[in-house]
Parts: C-alpha cells; sequence; structure tokens
C-alpha cells in the first residue's frame, strides 16, 4: 500500500453496517476493513 493509503486506514473510522444488511439485504464478503486489507495482504503474498 502506498504512503496515504495507510494514513488514511490508520484513523479510526467506525460505522455500522446494520442498515446496510437490514434495507438492503447485503452480505459483505469482510466483517470488517482490517479483515478485507488482510485478506489483500495474504493474496499480495505480503503475510
Amino acid at each position: 500500500m502506498t504512503p496515504m493509503a495507510r494514513s488514511f486506514y490508520a484513523e479510526s473510522k467506525r460505522v455500522s453496517n446494520a442498515r446496510l444488511h437490514g434495507e438492503l439485504g447485503v452480505n459483505l464478503r469482510y466483517r470488517d476493513y482490517r479483515a478485507g486489507l488482510e485478506a489483500l495482504a495474504r493474496a499480495e503474498g505480503r503475510l
């Protein structure tokens, strides 16, 4: 990741997906952004 991307994700960005699930019935692939970033890092061979 670029330094700018790392800086962005280092900040606190707490949100709830309840409305997304309840109103739209969307199921996200990862439970939170950290899990998504970890999967991305694994796919790139960094973990």
